[in-house]
């Protein structure tokens, strides 16, 4: 590192400047009263240009120079300062995951949301009722029955929005129908009334919500939280007890943590309407007037304008070039908030001559202002730093949506291998492009080629508005562009303190196919604490019961801290649950209801009553048999045409399993293509007979005797017989 100080500059007679030329405009006499008085040399033509555009329009000038007479005036300030101040958790602010709660206090700071984020909010009120509601069941019947409800609503932002874009319930995605009835499994629940979620965007004439007037006296039509956004949830107990946990896993009602596009009352100057936006200049104009702060609008336009340029990012996608999304707290200075929305879109800040402030996004420009040796009263210049303080790799930690809207640190920018990493936050970028060029810009900036310090004559006010200047000091041989980090009015009002560092426009430049490192993988350990599913269930009807239906339920060996519960249903019933005892592999059910279907489900269950997902996710099925032995067959089975039918004839086995005989017939031949025409109940060893009229052509036809749970015997047959 090579580091030259000059100072006292106007002593030596090699950079002494002569008297500059002042020119005649409207407030140059007072301009050179007002230094004649200080005893400084005229004002140059750009200081007066900058004095006399205060007073044009309509700005003090005395005032603009003598706001701060105690101390300094910050006039600039670029990422170059702000990078000094950046650490890991620079600011004092909810990180996304903090973000993703719903939290009860007295008193909460108002949130800003601009673009589209993903959070949760405060409760603004929670109350339990039981109350009626109907419920449609799956054959068309409206039922009328009482539900037990958690009523909650959670603010989003202190301000109206566009509104959600998605719902969540916890970690689950969900949606809801025209009502807001959540339809979404498994919050959404068996009877569509176990969740709901009633968004509101604080638009004019905003009501309060019908149902919570409905349901609490002590909420009536005032409470309709004008201009707020938030939404109305309710949690319903589920209809089974066992699927409390599936439902519930925090066991209690669920954190609602929407994605919402924020602001919709965004100015754009460029077409003189409000909206939502995620331009990044707009959404810093928005702040400037939010903290009470005047912006000049055609300079927020072309800074728009800049924002909206299309950038291609590492995949080969295009993207707008500056966005924002993310959320602002009322408590928050405006230095913090200055210093986030510089971090997001490499912003450079100013205070314009007439008090309004101005800013420039990131983006090159040509510089048009030259200092040389006679402008610097004293001057600072380090050349590189090789210093081990300076980090190497630089990285910016943003917000991925593609990670469930969670913190992501993006690919480092490498400028010296095995060298400290950097890593700044900003919680108002959700892209990884967008987060690698800030990540270059931080690196550009903290290893320039040029770092100067020094103190400027009254040329400073000529760099009012200049992000870039030409600096030209030909005793050091050094001739670069420097990037403006800060420039200070200092107390004695005819001289600045300039910080600057060495610029190009390949520092603003960005080839994403090249530059753009590759997103750092992101792993997943399967965590220890997760209950194992059974991985296999099947179910058996028990023979030889003596007429008593019997299924045994069989599972494999599960480990040792598990018990299994075993939930089952008949002909599509209510479910009921049974518990095995502790190294059971089977659970027998008995008393069944013959030729029922019975339908179950297994999982596991810890002593702390924690549970697995119930297995198979469609239930086995299993009819009850209570007589699983066959009759013997039928005898003499034979048939007669008579007339236009077929008389059939045959004798009952001399078997007490004997119920009834069952009759197949068939167009063909083959048995597969038979129907059963005709169930015959009959006695033991009795004859019988059934006369089919199946009509003109050729008929096959068999007969099978059956027992009281429907098995068959032996089949007899084909008798084929012609009808004419």
């Amino acid at each position: 590192m090579r580091r030259v100080i000059i100072a006292a500059l106007l002593s030596t007679t090699a950079i002494v400047s002569s008297a500059d030329e002042a020119h005649a405009d409207p407030v140059s006499a007072f301009i050179g009263g007002f230094f004649a008085s200080i005893g400084a040399t005229a004002a140059t033509g750009a200081v007066a240009a900058a004095l006399g555009g205060a007073a044009a329009a309509g700005f003090a000038t005395g005032t603009f120079l003598l706001t701060t007479i105690v101390g300094k005036t910050l006039l600039s300030i670029g990422l170059s300062i702000i990078a000094q101040k950046l650490t890991q958790k620079s600011f004092d602010i909810p990180s996304p995951a903090e973000r993703k709660v719903n939290f009860a206090q007295d008193l909460a700071p108002m949130e800003w949301v601009y673009g589209r984020v993903r959070k949760g909010g405060p409760l603004a009120f929670t109350g339990f009722a039981r109350t009626t509601v109907q419920i449609n069941t799956s054959i068309g019947v409206t039922l009328t029955k009482k539900k037990s409800r958690r009523h909650y609503a959670v603010l989003i932002a202190a301000h109206r929005t566009k509104g959600p874009v998605t719902h969540y319930l916890d970690k689950w995605e969900v949606d809801v129908n025209a009502t807001g009835a959540v339809i979404s499994t498994p919050a959404g629940g068996e009877d569509g009334v176990l969740a709901s979620i009633r968004p509101y965007t604080g638009k004019p004439a905003q009501a309060a919500d019908p149902l919570l007037v409905e349901t609490f006296p002590a909420v009536t039509s005032a409470h309709d939280f004008a201009g707020l956004s938030y939404a109305v949830l309710y949690a319903g107990r589920p209809a089974k007890d066992g699927d409390f946990q599936k439902v519930f896993p925090n066991a209690r009602e669920w954190t609602y943590n929407p994605i919402w596009d924020g602001h919709d009352r965004i100015y754009d100057p460029r077409t003189g309407a409000y909206g939502w936006t995620r331009n990044a200049a707009l959404i810093i104009a928005h702040n400037c007037l939010r903290y009470g702060k005047a912006v000049h609008w055609p300079e927020v336009a072309a800074q728009a304008d800049i924002c909206d340029q299309t950038v291609t990012n590492a995949s080969g996608g295009t993207q707008p070039r500056w966005t924002i999304d993310g959320v602002f707290l009322s408590t928050e200075p405006w230095e913090q908030v200055r210093d986030r929305l510089a971090l997001a879109c490499d912003a450079w800040f100013y205070e314009r001559p007439d008090g309004s402030v101005g800013f420039k996004v990131g983006a090159w420009e040509e510089p048009t202002v030259t200092l040389t040796d006679r402008d610097f009263l004293s001057i600072e210049i380090s050349e590189g730093d090789s210093s081990p303080d300076v980090p190497g790799e630089f990285a910016v930690r943003y917000i991925e949506p593609a990670y469930d809207y969670g913190e992501q640190t993006c690919g480092a920018i490498v400028m010296e291998p095995n060298s400290a990493r950097s890593v700044a936050d900003s919680d108002l970028i959700t892209s990884h492009n967008q987060a690698v060029r800030i990540a270059k810009r931080l690196g550009r900036a903290q290893r320039p080629k040029y770092t100067i310090a020094g103190q400027l004559k009254l040329i400073g006010y000529e760099l009012i508005g200049q992000r870039f200047v030409r600096i030209e000091l030909a005793e050091l041989g050094i001739s670069c562009n420097v990037e403006v980090g800060r420039l200070v009015r200092e107390s004695s009002r005819i001289s600045f303190s300039l910080e600057a560092t060495s610029a190009t426009a390949e520092d603003f430049a960005f080839v994403a196919a090249t530059e753009e490192p590759p997103r750092p993988a992101r792993g997943s350990v399967e965590s220890s604490d997760d209950i194992e599913t059974p991985a296999s269930l099947t179910g058996q009807v028990v023979t030889q019961t003596g007429g008593t239906a019997i299924i045994r339920w069989l599972w494999p060996a599960q480990d040792e801290d598990y018990v299994q519960q075993l939930q089952w249903r008949v002909n599509g019933g209510p479910w009921e649950v049974l518990t095995a005892g502790r190294d059971q592999t089977s659970l027998t059910q008995g008393g069944l209801v013959d030729g029922g279907v019975y339908e179950a489900q297994i999982r596991n269950r810890t002593a702390s009553g924690r549970t697995s997902s119930w297995y198979p996710t469609d239930p086995v099925s299993v009819t009850a048999i209570a007589n699983t032995t066959p009759p013997g067959s039928l005898s003499g089975f034979d048939g007669l045409v008579i007339g236009g039918a077929v008389s059939l004839t045959w004798e009952a086995p001399n078997d007490a399993r004997y119920f009834a005989a069952r009759i197949w017939r068939s167009e063909t031949t083959v048995f597969a293509d038979a129907i059963v025409v005709r169930t015959e109940y009959g006695i033991p060893s009795n004859p019988d007979g059934y006369v089919d009229n199946p009509g003109v052509g050729t008929w096959t036809y068999w007969a099978e005797g059956i027992n009281a749970s429907g098995i068959a015997g032996p089949r007899s047959g084909p008798v084929t017989k012609t009808v004419v």
